[in-house]
C-alpha cells in the first residue's frame, strides 16, 4: 500500500495509542510528516514477508525525553543525516527502513525519511509498543547488534558509536542526548538483512496504527463504539483483547526529566463518590497500573490512556490535573513475553520489584469480570459502578 499525506494523522493517532503514553507528541510528528509528504510524495509500505532476504534494512527514530521533543521540533532532516552517516560508515545503503518502536512520533520518522529519499518502509517495528531504552527493542533482544549507530542532535552535533552490547550503548546514548542534543536526538541503528528482520520484528504495526487511528478518528467522543471496534481490530494483529482497567480523573502528576527520560507517577481518582485511586509509574511510558494495592498490569503488556470525553490517546507528557480518562490494558505480542524478552522488558528492568504476570492472569486474581459486551471489565469489589 501507499502511505499518503492523508494517512499521516491516522498513523500518528494509532501509534500514540500503541505507545502506552510514550513515543512522542502526536501533533508535532503529524505536522512535520504531513509537510514532508506534501513536498516529496507518497511512501511504499511493504509487508514484512515481502522484503528480500539480502536487502539491507536500517531502523530509525527519535530518542530522548518526549517533553523535550515538543520544544525542539524536528525540521525533518536530522534523521536523514543520521542515516547517511551510518551508511557511509558501514558501506551499506539502506534498501528499506523500519521504525524501532510504535509511537505517535516514532511511527512517522521512517516515513519522513523514506518520502525524501524514495525508500520503502516495512510494515513492522522493533517493539510493538514504545519502550524507553534501546536494549528493549526486539532487534537487540533476539541477537541483532545495535551498533554501529549514529546520533544527530538538532544543533548539528553527531556521533558514531560502537559498543559491545545495547545496554552499554543506551547509557552513552542518554549522555549524548543530553549533552549533544539538549535532551532529544535522532538515531540510525540496527543494520540488518531482510532474513534477519523477518525473524526479530513485530509485524503489521504500521498498518495496525493506521486502522487504530482511523477508528479513533471516526469514533471521536464515542467510547462505547470505539471499545467494540478495538477488540476486532486487535484480533487481526498479534495482541490480546482490550480491558478497561479504570475510569476517573487525574488528581496528581509528579513528573520530571531525569537522565534523558520523563520519570514520575500519575494518580487517578475514580468518578463519583468512590474512594479508589489508581497509580501509574512512568518512564517515558506507562509501566504499571495499580488499583489500590492490586497490580492490574505491568510492562511489557500495554497500558494505554484515553481522554474519556474525546476518546483520543493521552501521552504522558500531556497529562494534566483534572483530565477525565479511561485506562486500558492489552496483552502484548508473544515476542515480548518470552523468557528471553522478559529479562530485558519485564518490570524488574525498570526498577519495579515484582515478577511479570500476564495481564489476563492478574485480572483474574482480583476478581474482575467482563460485562455483557465482552469488552469492559467490572472491578466490582474495588470501585462503584
Amino acid at each position: 500500500m501507499k502511505i499518503t499525506c492523508n494517512d499521516v494523522a491516522d498513523i500518528a493517532l494509532g501509534g500514540a495509542f500503541l505507545a502506552c503514553g510514550g513515543g512522542g507528541d502526536v501533533l508535532v510528528g503529524r505536522m512535520v510528516a504531513e509537510r514532508v509528504l506534501r513536498e516529496h510524495g507518497n511512501v511504499d509500505l511493504i509487508p514484512l514477508q515481502e522484503i528480500t532476504d539480502d536487502a539491507t534494512v536500517i531502523a530509525v527514530g527519535g530518542v530522548g525525553a518526549p517533553s523535550i521533543m515538543n520544544e525542539k521540533v524536528s525540521n525533518g532532516t536530522e534523521a536523514i543525516t543520521a542515516l547517511r552517516i551510518l551508511e557511509e560508515y558501514t558501506g551499506r545503503k539502506a534498501d528499506a527502513l523500519i521504525a524501532f518502536e510504535a509511537g505517535g512520533f516514532n511511527s512517522l520518522v521512517p516515513v519522513m525519511i523514506a518520502s525524501q529519499l524514495g525508500l520503502p518502509v516495512l510494515d513492522a517495528d522493533g517493539m510493538g509498543r514504545a519502550f524507553p531504552e534501546m536494549q528493549m527493542e526486539t532487534f537487540s533482544i533476539y541477537g541483532v547488534s545495535a551498533t554501529p549507530l549514529t546520533l544527530v542532535g538538532n544543533a548539528g552535533h553527531s556521533i558514531i558509536m560502537n559498543m559491545a552490547d545495547a545496554s552499554t550503548a543506551e547509557k552513552l546514548i542518554r549522555q549524548f542526548t543530553v549533552l549533544g542534543g539538549g535532551g532529544a536526538c535522532f538515531s540510525a541503528e540496527h543494520v540488518m538483512d531482510g532474513s534477519t528482520v523477518k525473524r526479530v520484528s513485530v509485524p503489521h504495526t504500521i498498518s495496525l496504527s493506521l486502522r487504530l487511528g482511523r477508528c479513533l478518528r471516526e469514533n471521536h467522543g464515542n467510547m462505547k463504539e470505539f471499545r467494540q471496534e478495538l477488540d476486532a481490530i486487535l484480533q487481526t494483529a498479534r495482541y490480546g483483547r482490550p480491558n478497561v482497567l479504570f475510569e476517573g480523573k487525574v488528581v496528581d502528576v509528579d513528573r520530571q526529566v531525569t537522565g534523558g527520560y520523563d520519570v514520575g507517577i500519575v494518580t487517578l481518582q475514580e468518578f463519583g463518590a468512590g474512594e479508589n485511586n489508581m497509580t501509574m509509574d512512568i518512564q517515558n511510558e506507562f509501566l504499571t497500573a495499580r488499583l489500590g494495592t492490586h497490580v492490574l498490569a505491568t510492562v511489557p503488556d500495554l497500558i494505554c490512556m484515553l481522554d474519556n470525553d474525546t476518546v483520543q490517546p493521552i501521552t504522558q507528557e500531556t497529562l494534566r490535573y483534572g483530565q477525565r480518562v479511561t485506562v486500558m490494558g492489552i496483552s502484548a505480542p508473544e515476542i515480548l513475553r518470552t523468557e528471553q524478552a522478559l529479562k530485558v522488558v519485564g518490570p524488574k528492568c525498570f526498577g519495579i520489584d515484582m515478577e511479570y504476570i500476564p495481564i489476563e492472569q492478574r485480572l483474574g486474581t482480583v476478581g474482575l469480570e467482563f460485562d455483557s459486551t465482552g469488552t469492559e471489565l467490572i472491578p466490582s469489589p474495588y470501585r462503584s459502578t
